[in-house]
């Protein structure tokens, strides 16, 4: 049997690793009856990889198994989108037909890359194998966060903690759907570390801003946003709370505040030489659309040499705590004062340039 797990084959949509990964266990799991599976796996590196060779590999039965597999990653995204692909792969598509039952050949297309997705999309292979009867065909696109369907991260959370025995309150998917964005290994990630300080209760959406990570990375992000635009009273405020509530020393905080500043350098650089926005995620790391596009504008309204004056103030901070001259506590208060004006300079800077 021929099955084909593909990622997006839309070049502007992102493709879903998580659920195709889960998609490709599961299936292994409801096959692996007798727990041989793995000795009769053969996984096939798509350079390189021949007709004939994969006939070879998936007419073998298997040994003391009910089933067999032969895996290729990546193997129609390598070929491309040319006519003379389907001619010259038609010995496969005319051999699965007849191939015993207990072979399972799975294409695992993951098409992480905007150009991997456009050439599945265009795939002439791909159709021709999708055409044979009883192929298994599925196909992981990025799950939405609006739109007509509605949020599809909230939906696929709540239908995760449903089928693993978890309450969670909509307000409290939604929450960590608009922290998080689409990324569902972070997701599924957040959402055990939730179930288990909830201890059976709903998690809520204040478990969610006080636990997970980006919930306080957010905090951070306004913590910053408030003390570069000069409104040093609100940020003071913000780190006050943050202290506080005891989920985060002033060490990390300091360390987060540090690292924002860091990619708004590489983000208002990246800027000034008219990169586009999915550059500017690959070098900071911030690939999610949602704190991407806080970071970009961010960036931009700030500017290099306000965002550069900041990252010294940093630095000035950690000195001054390493050599003993404040508490971490002292500095850390010190360095948001310190960041309206370090950043209003440079500002002011930039405007007479």
């Amino acid at each position: 049997m021929l099955h084909i797990y593909t990622g997006s084959t839309q070049a502007n949509r992102g493709s879903d690793e998580f659920r195709l990964h889960e998609a490709y266990q599961a299936l292994r799991a409801r096959l692996d009856t007798d727990g041989m599976l793995t000795l009769n796996t053969t996984e096939v590196p798509a350079r390189g990889a021949t007709p004939g060779q994969l006939i070879e590999l998936a007419s073998t039965v298997p040994f003391l198994a009910q089933a067999r597999f032969v895996v290729v990653e990546g193997l129609l995204a390598s070929l491309g989108a040319a006519r003379g692909v389907a001619t010259e792969w038609q010995p496969l598509v005319d051999a699965l037909p007849g191939m015993p039952e207990t072979s399972h050949l799975v294409l695992l297309e993951p098409a992480r890359q905007r150009e991997q997705r456009q050439t599945l999309g265009r795939s002439p292979l791909l159709r021709s194998l999708r055409a044979l009867d009883g192929v298994d065909v599925r196909q992981f696109a990025e799950l939405r966060l609006g739109g007509r369907g509605g949020n599809e991260v909230a939906s696929w959370l709540r239908e995760r903690a449903e089928a693993q025995g978890v309450r969670i309150e909509a307000a409290a998917a939604g929450r960590l759907s608009e922290l998080i964005g689409a990324d569902l290994w972070a997701l599924s990630g957040e959402l055990d570390k939730l179930a288990q300080y909830a201890q059976g209760r709903a998690i809520t959406a204040d478990d969610v801003d006080l636990l997970t990570t980006a919930a306080r990375e957010e905090d951070v992000f306004a913590l910053v946003d408030d003390a570069v635009t000069g409104r040093t009273p609100a940020a003071l405020l913000r780190l006050r709370r943050m202290l506080d509530r005891g989920s985060d020393t002033p060490v990390r905080i300091q360390g987060l505040i540090a690292r924002q500043l860091r990619n708004l350098v590489r983000a208002a650089a990246l800027l000034e030489e008219g990169a586009p926005r999915e550059t500017i995620g690959e070098a900071t790391g911030v690939t999610h659309p949602f704190p991407l596009g806080k970071l970009v504008d961010q960036a931009s309204a700030l500017g290099l040499a306000a965002a550069e004056d900041g990252l010294r103030a940093v630095e000035a901070s950690d000195h001054a705590v390493k050599t003993g001259r404040f508490s971490d506590a002292l500095a850390l208060e010190l360095l948001v004062t310190r960041l309206g004006a370090a950043t209003g300079r440079g500002r002011a800077g930039a405007r007479r340039r």
